[in-house]
Parts: C-alpha cells; structure tokens; sequence
C-alpha cells in the first residue's frame, strides 16, 4: 500500500513539473515574440524598415497563435512596402492571404496591393527603373481573385484590361471585359468598361473573322452603347467604330464576289447575290459603289429558264366515236415482273416451259428390270451361269 502511494505521488510530481516547465517555455516564447515585436516597432519608427521587417519576421517564429502570426505578417510586409521593395511586399502579401485568410484586414491590403501594382507599373524596386507589367497584371488579378464583388471591381477590370492590352494580350482582356459586365451592368463605369470592349472586339475582327462572329459582336457592344449613353462624351468614337465594322464588312462581301468571278471559281450567280447583300445592307460604304460599278458590268441577270414539264405515259389512239376518244383516261404502267428468262435453270423440274415437273419412277418399278439382276446364287453356279463345261 505504501508502495503505491508513493509511485502515486511522484507521478503527481513529475506531471506538476511538467506542467511548470510547459509554462515556462510558453511564457519564455511569449515573452521573446513580445520582446522582436518592441524591437521592430522601435526600428519602424526610426525608419529602418528593413531591419524592422526582419525582427517581426523572428516575431513570427514564436507567436503561438494564428491572429498574432497574420499581425505580424501584414507589419512586415508595410515594411517592405516603406523601402520600396515590392516584390518582397508582394510576396509576404500572398502568404499572408493563403496562410490566413480568416485574419487577413482586406480593407487594409487590397489599398497595399493597387499601390504595388502602381509600384511595378512605375518601375520601382528594380534595375534603372525597368516597368515590369506582368507582376502589376499578377497584382490585379489576385486583387479580383480575393475581392471579386467589393467595391473598385469594375476599375480594377479597367485597370487590368488596359494592361493586358498594353502586353499585347487583347485576347485575355477581352475576358476580364466580359466578365466584368457579367458581373456589375449596371456599375457607372460599366458605360466604359463596354466601350473599351468594343474597341477591342472592333480590334479583333480586322483579321480570322471569317463567319463573322467577332464583328456581330462588336456591333453588338457598340450599338449598346451609343444607345444607353447618348449624351456621353464618346459617342463619337463608337460611331465611328461602327462605321468602321460596316466597312470591312462590306469588304469582305466585296472580295467574295470578286472571288466567285475568277475564271477558275466562276459562279456568277452567287457574286450577284453578294454585290446585291452589299448594296442593300451597307449603301453608304465605298465597298458598296464599287459593287454597284462591277454589277453594271456583269449586264442584266440571265432570266432563269422553266422547269420541263415531266414526261407522263403516253395514250392509246382511240377509234373516232368511241368514248375514249372524247375522254382519254390514262391507264397505269402495269409493273413489270422478272424476266423468266432469268429463272431458267433454278426452278425445280427443269426449264420454266416444260409445265409440271416429271414424276420420277424408282428402278424396280421399270418395265423388263429383271434382265437386268443376277441372283446371287446364279453367279456361284458355273453350269447354271452358262460357263464352258469341261
């Protein structure tokens, strides 16, 4: 008994000093985490900002907690942001908003991140000051990844669009447009956010448009435009983006016709239609008097000859008086079976006009067959079998 009350007691005692030791390390990491942290506030204010993103990240190390860890990731990346170093702030940026998004202060880091974008769109933080606009279109798009219904979306889209297209991406902006307008029709700039979409889309069908497709939806855009804004100041420039589609795409009739007229595709039927679809839909282009020029060419259209009449069977005279020499009736073409000819030979009983087949008779129902059988035991007798006798 008394051996087990003594094990009982110095396993209450190893756990108690345990337990002393577990706080004092944790008080010991609490502590040290508090102790960096003073020491980059002091570096921060005294404008080493370097020096102070390095003490919190040591800070980081011992924060026992997930809220502390993001407090303390979002002062070193202002840090890196006061130096003037946006891509290290960038990249503490993007930890910061995998690693805790639960602790992340958005309205506090989606301002930090347009400013870095502006930062690489301006060339700082890099060699001779060097514009770097793919990681400004890297910051934009996790801005619209981690806000995409906040406020500043359809600026950003803007922002974004006009990126791309300086980076010869048109195609890729193009999407960020559409998506955009998607999203927020009825955003104040969603007027022009659709007009720069236009532009494109005006842009893209000058070239690999062949059914079309990407100038019906400029006009489209366009069109909307000019409609739902008739008093903004670019109206005239949609006008004349529209003016602009109708006259390729009445190029585009032009040269079908123009082709159809080769000697090695001549159809001129088709190029007739085409020059006419020209002048109908697009009076006022240059495309359209050059068609009415090489329509006059072409002469009048030929008329198109009628259809003969299909032949039907031909009547019987009638004898005079008869009455189906008053009303002639025609008589349907009786069909026509299979020659029997064809036959010949397949049909059992021989050929097809012999009639019906012949009764075959077996041989022992022949006339005089016996003449014909030896019995067995005439064979065996030589005397009976008309041999020579000795």
């Amino acid at each position: 008994m008394n051996t087990a009350k003594t094990l009982f007691t110095a396993l209450l005692a190893l756990a108690a000093a345990v337990a002393c030791m577990a706080a004092e390390e944790g008080y010991g990491k609490y502590s040290r985490q508090r102790e960096l942290a003073r020491q980059g506030e002091q570096l921060e204010n005294r404008g080493r900002y370097k020096a102070a993103a390095k003490a919190y990240a040591r800070s980081r190390l011992y924060a026992v907690d997930n809220r502390t860890r993001a407090g303390l990731l979002l002062r070193e990346a202002e840090c890196h942001l006061q130096r003037e170093n946006p891509y290290a702030a960038l990249e503490t940026y993007t930890t910061l908003l995998d690693s805790f998004p639960l602790h992340t202060p958005y309205d506090r880091v989606i301002p930090r991140l347009r400013q870095l974008a502006g930062d690489f769109e301006q060339g700082k933080g890099s060699w001779f000051g060097i514009r770097n606009r793919t990681k400004a279109i890297e910051v934009y798009e996790l801005v619209l990844q981690e806000t995409p219904v906040g406020s500043g979306v359809i600026q950003d889209s803007l922002t974004l669009g006009g990126l791309l297209t300086a980076t010869k991406r048109p195609a890729e902006a193009i999407v960020v447009y559409r998506e955009a307008l998607k999203r927020f029709p009825g955003d104040p700039l969603a007027a022009q956010l659709r007009l720069e979409l236009g532009r494109l889309l005006t842009e893209d069908c000058r070239t690999g448009d062949g059914d079309g497709q990407v100038a019906r939806q400029a006009v489209r855009e366009l069109r909307t435009f000019v409609q739902t804004n008739p008093a903004d100041p670019a109206r005239p420039d949609a006008e004349f983006l529209l003016a602009l589609v109708d006259q390729r795409r009445a190029d585009a009739l032009y040269s079908l016709a123009q082709f159809y007229l080769r000697p090695a595709h001549r159809r001129e039927p088709a190029a007739r239609r085409y020059l006419n679809d020209l002048i109908r839909d697009y009076p006022g282009t240059t495309a359209a008097d050059q068609a009415g020029v090489l329509l006059a060419s072409l002469g009048p259209a030929p008329a198109v000859p009628e259809a003969p009449p299909e032949p039907g069977p031909t009547p019987a005279p009638a004898v005079a008086g008869s009455p189906e020499a008053t009303v002639p009736v025609s008589q349907p073409a009786k069909e026509k079976g299979p020659d029997r000819r064809l036959l010949e030979g397949l049909l059992p009983g021989g050929t097809v006009d012999e009639g019906p087949p012949r009764e075959m008779r077996s041989l022992q129902d022949r006339d005089r067959v016996g003449k014909w059988l030896l019995p067995l035991g005439d064979l065996n007798d030589l005397k009976t079998g008309g041999g020579s006798q000795p």
